[in-house]
């Protein structure tokens, strides 16, 4: 083996390397992190269950905001 043949296996190798790196960290990112209250969960599509008062939006992983209800409105 030549040292060309070295280098090229060596960039490989590094180059899967920092691929696998990125893919296992970004399927480690929650993917609800950004949303904190009623509003954003709603924005970000996720379904409100209308029949409760006030009504509750529920993410996937059980969490769920409630709206909040100003009296008299």
């Amino acid at each position: 083996m030549n040292r060309k043949h070295v280098y090229l296996a060596f960039f490989l190798l590094a180059f899967t390397a920092i691929v696998v790196f990125i893919i296992v960290w970004q399927l480690q990112k929650n993917p609800w992190d950004g949303i904190k209250d009623f509003n954003s969960c709603v924005k970000a599509g996720y379904p409100v269950k209308q029949n409760y008062y006030p009504p509750e939006c529920s993410l996937p992983n059980g969490r769920f905001f409630v709206q909040q209800v100003v009296p008299g409105r």
